[in-house]
């Protein structure tokens, strides 16, 4: 019989079919008791991860109950009530915290935007503080070099001294330039010479000396021997007034300068002596003479007196002393003046310890620096102290 090759493949793989059949029947219950063993080991498996999960709850719940408090067992609608008053009330609380915070970063927010506002407020502060810086500097230096024209323009002791024994020049400026100041000229045996006390301090007394300084310069280059100290206080009045177009009215600056001035003829020995405010002092061992001023400024002035000159004998070896009152209205820490009475017994003494000029005036240094102790220097101080030849 000839078979094709389509009925051979249909023999054999009728063959093989037949030979699976029997082996699955032959292995079959091996097989049944496999998938048990494994359907075996999975549910082992699932019953004691569902234990477990059990176990965790229990102790979650128990946890739960220790924190709560204790409700009736047996209500259980008590229970819930209680249950849900608690949620609510933690649900309040939840509330109250969010706006809490809420707040808190509105209130961060506002604290951010103002500490932003203050840095630029600082950034521009310290901007202004440099310009000021900067302008005090400018300021500063140029009212230096006002005071190297301002020592120019006055006599130098070196000068003082050939007319004189020994002279010293106590002068302390409240700020940097002085409202008081010192002047001298010689011709021939006539020595001229003035202490001066100008309206205000710093630049201002300062601008107001230069003009004294002036002032006395242009007077004096017509002096003669008929030429007293009170007529030369008299032009600088008249100066003074026209100069800063003075008028008898309320409106009216009434700035000007205190001043004492004396005339010293060297070969008489033979002294003129006139002051507007400020006096004199001769002292002579240690006995002190006060040469008291007329009570009128160089200036305008409510009640015009006119200014008197006085007759001094000096001799070798007597100190005069013209100053302004910075030194005698000091005040100390108790608000306490130095005082005119003082500054004369303190020249008394003085003049009893040394004749040395340089020693005298350290000796004045000293005084007022104890006196005022801590408290600031009140206004310039200038004391002159001429030893006659």
């Amino acid at each position: 019989m000839n078979l094709s090759a389509l009925d051979i493949s249909l023999i054999v793989v009728t063959v093989l079919l037949v030979a699976l059949i029997v082996y699955m029947a032959l292995n079959y219950k091996k097989f049944l008791m496999r998938a048990s063993r494994r359907a075996d080991r999975r549910y082992s498996a699932l019953l004691r991860e569902s234990e477990n999960e059990i176990k965790r709850l229990k102790a979650v719940n128990a946890e739960i109950k220790k924190q709560q408090p204790e409700a009736p067992q047996n209500n259980d609608v008590n229970s819930m009530q209680l249950q849900l008053h608690d949620v609510e009330k933690f649900m309040l609380e939840q509330k109250k915290l969010e706006a809490a915070q809420d707040e808190l970063s509105d209130r961060n927010r506002l604290l951010w935007d103002m500490s932003v506002q203050i840095e630029k407020e600082r950034q521009h502060i310290q901007t202004l503080k440099d310009e000021i810086e900067t302008q005090h500097r400018s300021v500063t230096s140029s009212i230096r070099y006002a005071k190297l024209i301002q020592n120019a323009v006055l006599p130098s002791e070196e000068i003082l001294k050939e007319s004189f024994e020994d002279v010293f020049l106590f002068w302390r400026p409240r700020d940097i330039v002085s409202g008081d100041f010192y002047w001298m000229k010689r011709i021939g045996d006539t020595v001229i010479f003035c202490v001066a006390d100008c309206t205000g301090h710093g630049v201002p007394g300062a601008f107001m000396s230069m003009l004294g300084v002036a002032f006395l310069n242009e007077i004096c280059v017509d002096f003669n021997l008929l030429t007293n100290p009170a007529r030369i206080l008299e032009e600088m009045r008249t100066k003074v007034i026209v100069t800063l177009k003075q008028a008898d009215d309320t409106s009216t600056q009434k700035d000007g300068m205190d001043m004492g001035l004396c005339i010293l003829n060297l070969t008489t020995m033979k002294m003129q002596f006139s002051g507007a405010n400020n006096g004199m002092y001769h002292v002579r061992g240690t006995n002190l003479s006060e040469y008291k001023p007329v009570r009128n400024p160089i200036g305008i002035y409510p009640r015009m007196l006119p200014f008197e000159n006085c007759e001094v004998e000096v001799q070798h070896g007597d100190y005069v002393y013209m100053y302004s009152d910075g030194y005698a209205d000091q005040l100390n820490g108790n608000s306490h003046k130095f005082t005119s009475r003082r500054l004369r017994e303190l020249l008394c003494e003085i003049n009893g310890k040394t004749k040395s000029a340089k020693e005298q005036s350290d000796l004045l240094n000293t005084a007022i620096d104890q006196w005022r102790g801590n408290t600031d220097q009140m206004d310039d101080i200038l004391i002159g102290g001429y030893c006659i030849r």
